[in-house]
């Protein structure tokens, strides 16, 4: 081993200045090193925008999507079970808590469709 270590060759000056951690930091750094990322093959702007322009033609040329038709009484019925659940949750729980939020949310939806609804 001490043959070894003797026919080293010796490390550069700047290396025997380093503390044993900033060494092996030193060596770990270099040896992760990647390579440079290569030439990105970026398609022209103007072959971009053709892309972009075909897709929002599909996406016109897609039918209108309808609302779902619900008659008024299924909503109302609807609106009027959640309520219930709502007071059910509300014996135990407080206004903030997320199931009671989510029955918010969705009884704000039932109630815009009720304003929509024919």
């Amino acid at each position: 081993m001490c043959q070894l270590v003797r026919n080293f060759p010796q490390p550069p000056l700047m290396l025997k200045r380093l503390s044993p951690v900033a060494l092996a930091l030193a060596l770990v750094l270099t040896a992760c090193e990647t390579p440079a990322p290569a030439k990105s093959e970026a398609p022209p702007l103007t072959q971009r925008v053709n892309e972009l322009e075909q897709r929002v033609e599909r996406l016109e040329a897609r039918p209108a999507v309808k609302p779902p038709l619900r008659s008024r009484a299924e909503i109302e019925a609807h609106i009027a079970s959640l309520e219930a659940e709502r007071a059910k949750l509300l014996v135990d729980y407080l206004p903030q808590h997320p199931a009671i939020r989510d029955i918010d949310r969705r009884l704000d939806i039932l109630n815009a469709q009720l304003k929509m609804a024919p």
